[in-house]
């Protein structure tokens, strides 16, 4: 079962003209339909029968949303029921006004959520966007959600990114199987597996920038939002009994020397050792990739095959592949340390 996390806005009221008896409520009649920005949520998408499609529900083309199939949000989990594109769509973002596309998922329960379906946008935070208006329905009727089509989470590297190794610095994507990386723990370790991903910069795909200086850095550093760094502090041990731990980017910002930097296009790469690695990323200590089922489930097929190809005990299950470097925290855990006003740095 592959999940697919991405982000839009949900309309929690009915779509216009709803009704439990039509099977083609998306229509004409959403054309100009204004939607709150504030209604911005970040879901996953569960496709159970990994077929790379979740099918809407209607009976219109034949096709029935998979049992066990749905969209997650925050606080409840919905299923397709209609999908349909509005062409011409409208986002205003910081003033300036932007015509995209936008597809529209109308829910069984008659409510709706809607995403940017193409990217010509400037860097921004959704925050900024402050409208948007659906365009014209363009006539289709849409049997599913093509997930290869859907941004996805990435746990990795931004191009550029330094690698420390015994012969100095590389960009971490000049990196192939058999070269070798210095580790914070055991000297030189053989990179076996790469892997590389250019994707939409946007939304929960935005990457995170460590400022110079924020953790150890000696020049910015960028990494994707679910990519653990090293961290200690007087008051870690106390917490969690341990003198450092990893950390997703995203649970670090601040909105000064650790923020959020969204662009149109990044790519983004990662790399995996013999076993789940510390190593040196423009001076932050940072992770190797660890191959669980999130990160399994984010690759493309093509990688998780070379991965599993790589390292064959990952047929058994992903603990095969041994344990986590430090503990990782979880993103509650990892709020409470920032609300206590813990002054994470670099471990030595």
């Amino acid at each position: 079962m592959a999940t697919i996390a991405t982000w839009g806005w949900y309309v929690p009221s009915l779509f216009p003209g709803y009704s439990i008896l039509s099977q083609n409520n998306l229509s004409s009649s959403g054309n100009g339909l204004s939607v709150d920005p504030a209604g911005y949520v970040e879901f996953d998408m569960i496709d159970a029968n990994n077929d790379g499609v979740i099918s809407d529900n209607d009976s219109f083309d034949g096709t029935y949303t998979a049992i066990g199939e749905y969209v997650s949000g925050p606080n409840l989990s919905l299923i397709p029921q209609e999908i349909a594109l509005y062409t011409g769509s409208t986002v205003v973002l910081k003033g300036v006004s932007y015509t995209v596309d936008m597809e529209v998922t109308l829910f069984t329960n008659g409510t709706f959520g809607v995403r940017i379906m193409d990217y010509d946008l400037p860097a921004g935070h959704h925050k900024d966007v402050t409208s948007i208006t659906l365009g014209t329905w363009n006539g289709v009727e849409y049997g599913g959600i093509v997930l290869s089509a859907v941004d996805q989470m990435f746990i990795c590297f931004v191009q550029g990114t330094g690698i420390e190794t015994p012969n100095g610095r590389v960009a971490v994507e000049t990196l192939s199987s058999g070269d070798t990386v210095v580790t914070a723990d055991g000297g030189p370790a053989t990179v076996r597996w790469t892997a590389q991903a250019t994707t939409c910069g946007m939304g929960k795909n935005a990457p995170i920038l460590f400022r110079a200086h924020s953790l150890g850095n000696v020049r910015d550093v960028y990494v994707s939002p679910h990519h653990r760094v090293l961290v200690k502090g007087a008051e870690i041990e106390v917490l969690f009994g341990v003198p450092e731990v990893l950390v997703a980017a995203r649970d670090l910002v601040n909105g000064s020397t650790i923020l959020r930097a969204p662009r149109r296009v990044v790519t983004y790469v990662h790399f995996a050792c013999d076993k789940h690695e510390i190593v040196n990323a423009d001076g932050m200590l940072t992770e190797t990739l660890l191959p669980g089922t999130q990160a399994m489930a984010m690759m493309s097929a093509s990688d998780a095959a070379r991965l599993v190809a790589t390292f064959p005990a990952l047929r058994r299950g992903w603990t095969a592949y041994g344990p986590a470097a430090r503990m990782c925290l979880k993103s509650t855990e990892a709020k409470l340390l920032c609300r206590m006003g813990e002054d994470v740095r670099l471990s030595a």
